[in-house]
Order: C-alpha cells, then structure tokens, then sequence
C-alpha cells in the first residue's frame, strides 16, 4: 500500500503540462498537453467535473449535449469562466485520445484556449491567460484520480446494493415458499381427515351389504 501511494505521488509529480501544437481546422494551433493515467473516459468525466466546478453548465441541452458539440475531433465549450479569470469568459478546446494500443488505461489530454472567434492563445499572445490555462490542465492530475476513485466507489455500492437486494428477494422467496409449506402441510391434515371420514363411510356402506 505505501508502495503504491509512492508510485502515485512520483506520477502525479511528474505529470505536468507542456506547451506544444496540434492541428485545428488544417491548421495548426498553440496548445498544451498532459499525459494522464487515467482512461478517456475517466478524463472525459474530469472535464465536466472541472467545467461545472467554474460555474458552467456543459449538459445545457441534454445529457448527452457536450458529446455532440464536438468539432475536429474537439469538445467545444463556449463561454467558460476560469477562477483565477473570474471576468474573462473563454472557449476551451478538449481532445482526449488514448495514449496507444499499449497503454490502454493512459490517455493524452490536449487543451486549445480560445479568447472568442477561434483566436486561439499562445505563451506569447496573453502570458498570463496562458498560465492560467497552465494551472487549470495541471490540475486534472489529481482531479482524475479522484474522479476515477468516486466512480469506483460509485460501481461498488451499486454492486453491494444489487447482492442485498438479490439476497432480500431470495429470503422473500424463502418466507413465500416456507408459508406455502405450512399451507400445504395444513390442506394435507384437512385431505388426510376427510380420507379418513370417507373410509369410514365407505366401510359402513359395505358392512351393509347382504351376505
């Protein structure tokens, strides 16, 4: 266990974001990147964390909505508003990709920093907006462990809470079985009584019989 809380703590300080481009519309865009030992999916649930945590809404149309609102391979989200930018709203560009075939549980994060109309920042354009993008990515290291923890949670307690409910349906059954037990045990005694009550007729009929 302190092994693997040291191999965590070495990650997650060596996992930092570094400046670098991708291709945005046939062009190509200053952006930042971090690699992440997380899947996508749990880096794409950090994402909606981490946006509503700012204030914003990414399911404004459906919960499904920021799926759909995806261009070139990019999650688009308009407007946002970054806490240490309180009065600057921004438009952030997400594309998330598994790091290889290899490293199927790792992914790469790639983070495009819009000021409005696609005029994307560099280091160079707006320092201080871009080291704000710095800290807001950087933070993911950590956010997306614990998203992954509290989805693990969240799937175990689902899993303990369907074995007690399986266990409550079969000691229901038990109690409906064992009730139809002593029900029939009971319409056996009244079967058994009248038997015996028929015989008894059917004896007496024949000791009436002529010799």
């Amino acid at each position: 266990m302190l092994m693997f809380i040291l191999v965590t703590g070495i990650i997650a300080a060596r996992a930092q974001s570094s400046s670098t481009t991708i291709q945005y519309n046939n062009n190509m865009k200053p952006a930042l990147v971090l690699e992440l030992p997380n899947t996508t999916k749990d880096v794409e649930g950090t994402i909606l964390e981490k946006l509503k945590q700012t204030g914003y809404n990414p399911e404004t149309t459906g919960h499904l909505f920021w799926k759909d609102n995806k261009q070139d391979g990019f999650y688009v989200f308009h407007g946002v508003m970054l806490p240490s930018l309180s009065s600057q709203k921004l438009d952030m560009y997400f594309k998330v990709v598994q790091k290889n075939n290899q490293e199927k549980g790792n992914s790469t994060l790639y983070l495009l920093v819009s000021n409005g109309n696609e005029n994307f920042v560099s280091p160079e354009s707006d320092s201080t907006l871009w080291n704000s993008a710095v800290a807001f990515l950087n933070s993911f290291v950590d956010k997306t462990t614990a998203y992954n923890l509290e989805e693990s949670i969240t799937h175990q307690e689902n899993i303990v809470k369907n074995a007690q409910n399986k266990l409550s349906s079969l000691q229901k059954d038990e109690k409906d079985l064992a009730d139809k037990i002593a029900k029939n045990q009971s319409s056996q005694k009244d079967q058994q009584m009248d038997i015996d009550n028929q015989v008894k007729l059917l004896e007496n009929l024949k000791l009436r019989r002529k010799g």
